[in-house]
């Protein structure tokens, strides 16, 4: 007699995958309900940590009509995975895998919960082969939906089931607007047997389950595309003459790549090269900096995270910028080739004097910490989550150097890796809020989005210390129309009886200072410039009773016109005064009307005009002759305004010297007549004082050398009669010190 075969279930040739296999990018795909239904599919991390799992993911939903079959076999992705992309800087190589690091406390919800006979096991990367298919899911802004991450995930026998917390978008608001929760089982099996031929035929790891969440139940799909989290495309211009730091030996004595930088992060970077021989321009402003980079860089199809990196000449003591204009979001950032170190004896020898592209490592670190503010990290001080302050890549330059010594001096001493905190932001913060060119600088850091707290870096200093020892204070208008340009003077007293040594940025471009906006629907703003620079931080010493002060526009900033809604608004001021302690000031009210008059209702629709808003901040139209032209009204019709000073002003800084287009190559001469009328038309009716105080504020803060600052002091000694004693002449004396201050807040 004989026995049929026994039936051979699928799993019983099968076992679970070990915890490792789940490190990574996902593809995770929700089954349509019905053929009308939307295609919901985002990106899903999961991070397998020493001590800990944690899952986060971001979801996109569009329509498709017909709806889309596939076959049970084949794999679907939402577009070709890439083939082999340029070469990066240093040429071809293994990408490091990432590292994960424990986190600890009750910060982190989430643990992992191992299986006997699998916890052993060593990763399975053999679903990727040889000839690597690596790719991150990334799909249109405008069909985001949701955000979830874990609040409690376990792993045993094969199931991956996790506690998500979803956080539900507005796609007209552009904000996450309500919250629920629910449970995401997956399921994780491998054949018992894996060899190299079915890992080429069948290079994805797969797994199934369900998402039970809005009192439904959805099958699922996730396709590991990576065992790493997120990619991007750096791409680099380079200014003739000027080293791009491909790679840099250490403190440590390794080599450092940006590339390898990030992949501590678990991020997949690839550097491309563009032009490296841009013109030359030793002194770049920050206008010709924004139009070199919407004008120079590639334009590359597809969804593909992507930035703009460009090695430029100089601009002041700043080693590196970052610009974060309301209209493309962290859009790019600079590094400045020729700036110089200083003599410090906490500056390696063989740096001293030296230009930054001169010394590697000092560079290649600017380089990355500028480009995490495009990923908008941000300086440990101003996260409300206090991470530690150390030598991280995201710490300040000042604050790096402030913990070097002469056996240890920088940039030795700077550690190329981030913070747990920005390390746990680049993987599991949502798409908008770490993605180029989308949500503004500084957004998710005071909200749901920022994600978990981390525990201070014992290594490093805890910040947001507070000081008795001084007093910040900010002084604004308490009333203002919707258009109007509105200023504030920031003032920090030593109220101690001992001496202080402070930061000398007093202003909203150079990191130290930050401005908390509150709008009448109780949200919180961060704001700053639109060009963020960051650099060496200049100190002085502040004797008991002294202070030192900056005067500021806040009418348009990295978040656009600050004061566009009717109503109650507060602003409160935030200084890192050094590398341990941030001082806050008590919030001012300033009360937001509509435009009344004729003349208030033209100069709101001047001054809303776009472009105009963005002229003023970079005290530059560029190549804007629209904005120009609303400028040259707004002078010319209310130049009895401070608002129509203001737009004169900008227009005397940017006349009074040339503009170079390179990508155009294009040049716009200085135009002196006409600037000299437009400085005129600022300085009739006001007090000396005033007109200085508009002058600095029209002038980008990273710009010590606007000419409209100068020109403007030039003016008032030629008109001062009667010598330094007289009531005329005690007014010029005090421009000339807003003047001074501009340049370098002196203690007085």
């Amino acid at each position: 007699m004989i026995l049929p075969d026994p039936i051979i279930r699928p799993e019983v040739l099968t076992r679970a995958c070990p915890l490792g296999a789940l490190d990574g990018s996902w593809l995770l795909e929700l089954q349509r309900r019905t053929v009308f239904g939307p295609e919901v599919r985002g990106a899903m991390r999961i991070e397998v940590g020493t001590s800990s799992l944690r899952v986060s993911g971001d979801m996109y939903s569009r329509r498709v009509f017909p709806p889309v079959v596939i076959p049970e076999f084949e794999v679907q992705r939402p577009f070709p995975i890439p083939g082999p992309g340029p070469e990066p800087f240093g040429g071809p190589g293994p990408i490091p895998g990432p590292d994960p690091a424990p986190f600890g406390g009750d910060a982190d919800a989430d643990s992992a919960e191992r299986s006997s006979g699998a916890q052993d096991e060593p990763p399975v990367l053999s679903e990727f082969p040889a000839f690597d298919l690596r790719w991150y899911p990334a799909f249109p802004a405008s069909q985001y939906s949701w955000y979830f991450r874990s609040n409690g995930a376990t792993y045993a026998d094969g199931t991956l089931t996790v506690q998500i917390v979803r956080h539900l978008w507005n796609r007209t608001t552009q904000e996450f607007v309500s919250t629920d929760t629910g449970t995401l089982v997956l399921r994780c099996r491998r054949p018992l047997v894996v060899t190299t031929a079915s890992s080429i035929l069948n290079p994805a790891q797969r797994m199934t389950g369900t998402l039970s969440i809005g009192g439904t139940v959805t099958n699922v799909t996730a396709t590991k595309t990576s065992p790493m989290y997120r990619g991007c495309r750096i791409e680099v211009d380079a200014m003739v003459n000027r080293a791009f730091p491909a790679s840099a030996t250490i403190g440590s004595g390794a080599a450092a790549t940006v590339r390898s930088v990030y992949a501590t992060a678990g991020w997949d970077v690839t550097v491309v090269t563009d032009e490296i021989a841009v013109p030359d321009d030793a002194d770049l402003t920050n206008a010709e900096l924004a139009t070199l980079m919407t004008g120079h860089r590639q334009v590359v199809s597809g969804e593909q995270w992507r930035l703009w990196l460009f090695i430029g000449s100089s601009q002041g003591g700043l080693f590196g910028i970052m610009f974060d204009d309301d209209t493309v979001p962290r859009e790019g950032a600079a590094g400045f080739a020729d700036v110089e170190l200083g003599d410090d004896s906490f500056i390696a020898a063989a740096a001293r004097g030296r230009p930054l592209d001169e010394v590697p490592a000092a560079f290649l670190r600017t380089l990355v910490h500028e480009a995490g503010h495009a990923f908008n990290l941000w300086h440990p001080k101003h996260d409300v989550h206090n991470p530690g302050i150390g030598t991280e890549i995201m710490n300040q330059t000042g604050d790096v150097m402030g913990f070097a010594t002469v056996a240890n001096p920088y940039p030795g001493n700077a550690a190329f890796v981030f913070s747990d905190h920005d390390r746990t932001s680049l993987i599991h913060s949502p798409d908008p809020q770490v993605r180029p060119g989308w949500k503004n600088f500084g957004w998710g850091h005071g909200s749901l989005s920022a994600g978990l707290p981390s525990p201070v870096d014992v290594a490093g200093l805890a910040g947001d210390t507070g000081d008795d020892a001084l007093e910040l204070t900010v002084a604004m208008p308490a009333q203002a129309f919707v258009g109007e340009y509105v200023t504030a003077e920031v003032v920090l007293t030593n109220v101690s009886d001992q001496p202080r040594t402070v930061t000398t940025l007093i202003n909203l471009s150079e990191g130290d200072l930050v401005f908390l906006h509150t709008p009448p629907d109780r949200s919180l703003e961060h704001l700053v410039d639109v060009a963020i620079g960051c650099g060496p931080r200049p100190t002085t010493v502040l004797q008991p009773g002294e202070s030192i002060r900056g005067h500021v526009q806040v009418f348009f900033t990295n978040q656009g016109v600050t004061f566009t809604e009717p109503g109650r608004h507060t602003v409160a001021a935030q200084l890192e005064v050094d590398p341990v302690t941030t001082v806050r000031s008590a919030p001012v009210t300033v009360d937001v009307r509509g435009p009344a008059s004729d003349a208030e209702v033209d100069i709101s629709a001047k001054t809303l005009t776009p472009g105009v808003g963005r002229a003023i901040a970079l005290g530059d139209f560029a190549t804007d002759a629209a904005a120009r032209a609303v400028l040259t009204d707004l002078a010319e019709q209310h130049s009895d305004t401070d608002t129509g000073a203001a737009g004169a002003l900008v227009l005397a800084n940017a006349l009074a010297r040339s503009f170079t287009d390179v990508r155009a190559r294009g040049v716009r001469d200085a135009a002196p007549d006409e600037a000299a009328h437009f400085l005129e038309l600022a300085l009739q009716g006001r007090s000396p004082e005033r007109v200085a105080a508009l002058a600095v504020t029209v002038a980008s803060p990273t710009e010590k050398n606007a000419p409209v600052v100068a020109d403007t002091i030039a003016a008032l000694r030629s008109r001062t009669k009667g010598g330094a004693r007289s009531a005329a002449g005690k007014d010029v004396a005090a421009a000339e010190r807003i003047a001074e201050d501009f340049v370098r807040p002196q203690a007085r």
